[in-house]
């Protein structure tokens, strides 16, 4: 068992160096959050190895918090970024004219 452990261990290093290479280099923002989820999903895998290792159920709380906060990072990073490029600049959008109650309107 602690073989394997080892093995796996050594897996997610490589994988972080891998994946920190990618959020360096990666040519355009998106290829940086997604290698920053991934980071997270290798930490988590790794707590959770960690976990195993020592046999006990105190880095349950942590492993959920960090789930957490990386699915509300996520997903805050891509709302903020889809902001931003939506549109071009200069773009201006038509806002819809307001309606009139229905019991106010004029009979023809």
């Amino acid at each position: 068992m602690t073989v394997v452990l080892g093995i796996s261990l050594a897996m997610l290093g490589v994988a972080a160096a891998l994946v920190l290479v990618r959020l360096f280099i990666g040519p355009s923002n998106l290829d940086r959050i997604v290698a920053a989820e991934i980071l997270l999903v290798i930490v988590i895998a790794g707590v959770a190895l960690e976990s195993a290792r020592q046999r006990t159920t105190t880095y349950l709380p942590l492993l959920m918090i960090l789930g957490l906060v990386g699915f509300v990072g996520g997903v805050a990073v891509t709302r903020f970024l889809s902001r931003d490029s939506d549109e071009p600049e200069g773009v201006v959008r038509e806002q819809p004219e307001p309606r009139e109650p229905r019991g106010e309107r004029e009979q023809s």
